[in-house]
This record gives structure tokens, C-alpha cells and sequence, in this order.
């Protein structure tokens, strides 16, 4: 049987917590140690952990030498075999750990396995899959970052040989630690299932823009990619400038040349995602998002693309509804004869266009609880 060590760090995103904690507890294999690492929040950390510390294994709390070195703190704290940190605003899927249990006691070979997420905003509601998640290639690895850090799993032995997390690294720590497992021969596995959900939102340390980010970005590409020109920062940048909410006057140069650039080069590791879920152009989009609170579904809206045909959506498999968009909007609003139930820890949407083999595109996903 295996045994998994998860790391918890937090800092004043106590708030996030116990979604991060009710994915854990809700995980059909019981077997895991936990390292809650808090660097001092600020904002209600000890009553929010409160109903979960009956499955905390070690808790640090007051200030530490960044999220990173909690990282690896936290690992040295814990000893199980299958290991994997979770952003405090992260959180998994139901039913996550068995299959990665499943996949490593099936090949001990395998060092690291990863599989497929999905950005949530801040409210849990889906954004779109994580885009970029591929089949291992070691050679591309050091230009773009396809793995997803809350979706990968790591045995012990590979991780210690590799010499663990990077504890001076303040954003690209799992891109370094996958890095440098590769270049010591790990053997890495995708598994296509979903695992984990990313929060992607106005204030997180990727979308900060943050200089250093992007010198670190640098760092993996010429001391992994052993070249002196590392380009691949450019379309994280990009990426980055696309996603902002509101762009400096200075911002929109940069933005306008990086995006010329981008049309004659496909290649750079951040590249912009384009549609909210890979769903364009197929007949039938499902969206799947876990769900671990008690807020029922009042209302639930949606934007899709094209706005002249009309869309089945069927939700949880159970309440299906044909609508028709009003300028490519449309709200589904849940009746008592369509409530939806607010244990269950997965919510499933299903699109599909009435007019056959029509292309179409998921332009915005919310609801309001």
C-alpha cells in the first residue's frame, strides 16, 4: 500500500485553505501525511485549519525563508513515498490519489506521474483546462513548462536523488525540481486523468509580472537548455500581459510587438491560451470542476460563441436544458424541481450545439451561489 506525503504552504490564503483540506479528506486512499507549512498569515489561519487538524501530520506556523524552503521543510518532515505539494488555493480532485496510487504500484518504474488540471477563479468556477499538458519530452521540458505543479507526483527516491526542491527559487521551483529529475534519468509518465484544480486570479504570484519571475524563467533555459539565448521568458510575458486585468500605458507596446512576434513563432513555452477549454470545434465540450463547498448553484451563466444556434446543456447528468443565446449569452436558473446537490464533490457541465458539427467556442463559465 502506498503512502503519499502532501505539503500544504500558506500565506494569508487561509481563505482558500479549507477547500485545499476537504479535497484531501475526501480522497478514497486514507493513506497520506500531511505538512501544513503557515509562514505567518495574517488572516484567520488557526480558525480556518481548526476542523482539520486531526489530519495534519506536522504544522510549522510564523515566518519562514519563502514558500520553497516551506516546501522542502515540509518534505523533510514527512516520509512517505509519493510525494506532491498543494498550493493552499489549490486543491484535487475526488479520487485523484487512487489513481495515482494505481499507476505507481502498476509500474515501480515510473518516478514522476502527472495528469491534466483545470484554472478555477477564486470563486471555484471553471476558467478552462490547463493548456499546455502533454506527453514527456525531456527535450522541450526546459522551454515549457508542461507540467502542472499540483497535478505531479514524485516517489521519494527520485526526488532525493535529485536533490529535492530548490529552496532559493521563488516561482519556478517545480520547473527546476522537473528539470533537473529529468536530467537525472527519472522515468516520467502522463497520465491523461484529471487531478488537480489551479486557482488563476487577480493577485497570485504568477500573474504579478514580477521581474524576477522571468529571470528565473532565464535560469531554466540556460542551465538546462545549455543555451545562451533563452527566448522562452518572451511568451510567458505575453501570457502574462494577456491575463492582466488592466495594462500600464507602458504594457501595450510591449504587448502589441510580443503578439506580432507570435504569429511567426508557435514555440515559446507561455504561449496564450486562446479558448477558455480546448473545446472549440468539437460537437460535444464537457467542463468538470471539483466542488467542495456547501454554496448551492442559483443561477448558472454562460457566453458561447457562435450566437445564432441553439445549445443542449445537460448538468450532472441529471437536469438538461436547450437554451438559446441571447447575444451569445445565456442563464440557467435552478428551481427547486432542478436542484442540484450540494454534497456532491464534482460538478459536471455538458455543451452541446443543436445544429450538427457546427464549430463553437466557450467564451465565459460563472454562477452565482
Amino acid at each position: 500500500m502506498t503512502d503519499f506525503s502532501i505539503v500544504i504552504p500558506n500565506l494569508n490564503q487561509s481563505g482558500f485553505l479549507p477547500w485545499a483540506l476537504e479535497s484531501l479528506k475526501s480522497q478514497d486512499k486514507a493513506y497520506y501525511e500531511l505538512a501544513l507549512m503557515d509562514g505567518g498569515s495574517t488572516d484567520g489561519f488557526g480558525q480556518a485549519v481548526k476542523p482539520y487538524l486531526g489530519m495534519v501530520s506536522w504544522m510549522s506556523i510564523g515566518p519562514d525563508n519563502g514558500q520553497a524552503a516551506a516546501i522542502f521543510e515540509g518534505f523533510e518532515r514527512t516520509s512517505g513515498d509519493i510525494m506532491a505539494w498543494l498550493n493552499a488555493d489549490d486543491y484535487y480532485f475526488p479520487g485523484a490519489f487512487s489513481w495515482v496510487e494505481a499507476c505507481f504500484e502498476n509500474d515501480p518504474d515510473i518516478d514522476v506521474l502527472y495528469g491534466d488540471a483545470v484554472h478555477v477563479d477564486e470563486n471555484g468556477f471553471f476558467i478552462s483546462y490547463f493548456p499546455h499538458t502533454r506527453a514527456f519530452d525531456p527535450d522541450s521540458l526546459p522551454s515549457s513548462c508542461y507540467i502542472c505543479q499540483p497535478a505531479c507526483f514524485v516517489r521519494r527516491r527520485a526526488y532525493e536523488s535529485a536533490g529535492g526542491v530548490n529552496p532559493d527559487l521563488c516561482y519556478t521551483m517545480d520547473w527546476d525540481l522537473w528539470c533537473r529529475l529529468a536530467q537525472n534519468g527519472a522515468k516520467f509518465r502522463y497520465l491523461p486523468k484529471l487531478l488537480a484544480a489551479v486557482r488563476y486570479y487577480r493577485g497570485t504570484k504568477t500573474s504579478s509580472c514580477d521581474p524576477i519571475r522571468y529571470r528565473e524563467i532565464r535560469r531554466i533555459e540556460r542551465m538546462y537548455k545549455k543555451t545562451s539565448l533563452p527566448l522562452s521568458w518572451l511568451g510567458f510575458y505575453l501570457n502574462d500581459l494577456a491575463e492582466k486585468e488592466s495594462r500600464q500605458v507602458n504594457d501595450i507596446p510591449t504587448f502589441l510587438v510580443l503578439s506580432a512576434l507570435k504569429r511567426f513563432k508557435h514555440a515559446w513555452g507561455g504561449g496564450h491560451h486562446d479558448s477558455l477549454n480546448r473545446m472549440a470545434d468539437k460537437n460535444e465540450g464537457r467542463i468538470r470542476i471539483p466542488w467542495y463547498d456547501s454554496r448551492q448553484w442559483k443561477k448558472l451563466h454562460l457566453e458561447l460563441e457562435p450566437d445564432n444556434i441553439g445549445y443542449r446543456v445537460e448538468i450532472d447528468g441529471r437536469h438538461e436544458f436547450s437554451v438559446f443565446p441571447d447575444k451569445g449569452r445565456f442563464t440557467i436558473k435552478f428551481s427547486e424541481s432542478y436542484e442540484l446537490e450540494s454534497i456532491q464533490k464534482e460538478r459536471t457541465v455538458s455543451i452541446q450545439p443543436l445544429v450538427v458539427g457546427k464549430p463553437w467556442k466557450l467564451l465565459r463559465f460563472f454562477c452565482d451561489t
